[in-house]
């Protein structure tokens, strides 16, 4: 127990409240400078070692520049599913990508690993999605109307109120092309 004269100094406070934000302040200089320098390095000369050939067949892929700010909504339906495109990886690091499961699927038909409860969203009808659309008010969706048997001119004309972009892919062409303005 401390005694009253140390309860009622506030420069003992103030000494320690000193002392716990130097190390705090020490410790994320050597966190964000001298770890990531050398990690950079040792990650960088691990790359090299691995070749040109691994490089050409690891495609990144950003968000364009018209899309870098503004919410992105893409409805995992089998033709995304099927597709090259890195979902988990695109899930994972953009801040404003949600997935939308549609309701002829389930979580165990994805293949991706995701963390539970991250930017996922579940619907068990058609009305749902709808709803989870309207509610949500993306300012791009991607869709493959054709696998969810939805008539996209009927979904067009609703959805134009609440969503700006809609690309609706086709599930006879190459995906990667059609959502090319999105991805960079």
């Amino acid at each position: 127990m401390m005694s009253r004269k140390a309860q009622r100094n506030p420069t003992l406070y103030l000494a320690a409240l000193i002392a716990t934000s130097a190390v705090a302040i020490s410790y994320k200089v050597y966190d964000s400078y001298i770890k990531s320098s050398s990690s950079s390095s040792s990650s960088s000369s691990q790359q090299e070692s691995k070749g040109k050939t691994s490089l050409s067949t690891t495609k990144s892929f950003t968000i364009s520049k018209k899309y870098l700010n503004k919410s992105i909504a893409i409805t995992l339906s089998s033709s995304f599913l099927s597709s090259q495109l890195p979902l988990n990886d695109i899930l994972t690091t953009q801040e404003n990508m949600i997935f939308i499961i549609p309701p002829n699927l389930n979580e165990d038909d994805l293949n991706l690993k995701i963390p539970p409860n991250f930017k996922l969203l579940k619907c068990s009808n058609v009305q749902g999605y709808l709803q989870i659309l309207k509610n949500l008010k993306p300012d791009c969706l991607l869709l493959c109307s054709d696998d969810l048997g939805i008539n996209y001119s009927n979904l067009s004309s609703d959805l134009r109120n609440f969503i700006r972009t809609i690309i609706n892919v086709e599930q006879d062409e190459d995906l990667l092309v059609q959502v090319r303005p999105v991805f960079s």
